[in-house]
């Protein structure tokens, strides 16, 4: 069963009488639209390896700004190689990474990295 929301602030909620009262056949919030942001992406470093391309993004504090940024990132670039370096490790940003399946390092970018692994 679907639940009626209701208005969430006074503007909103005068109107929603008005349309009430003028018998508009009307549902507040009751559509979700689809839309995609363009954006650009410019990585900290692009490391070029033995096995190809790496792009390594440094982070202190890790945004959700970010965490949507990178995610939208690896969703249109998929063979993209996108990888993060925290400056200290946090577990919910180990977590993150581990669930939107980006390879992560804490404080530097390993060595193995440079190496093309």
């Amino acid at each position: 069963m679907k639940t009626k929301k209701k208005p969430r602030n006074i503007f909103e909620r005068a109107e929603h009488r008005r349309l009430k009262r003028l018998k508009v056949s009307f549902e507040y919030e009751s559509d979700k639209i689809a839309y995609v942001l363009a954006g650009h992406y410019t990585p900290d470093f692009t490391i070029k390896t033995p096995t190809g391309k790496i792009y390594v993004e440094l982070k202190g504090y890790f945004r959700p700004a970010d965490k949507s940024k990178l995610r939208a990132v690896k969703r249109c670039n998929p063979k993209y190689d996108i990888r993060i370096v925290f400056y200290r490790e946090v577990r919910s940003y180990v977590k993150w990474c581990e669930k939107y399946g980006f390879k992560y390092a804490i404080e530097k970018i390993p060595k193995e990295w440079l190496e093309g692994l």
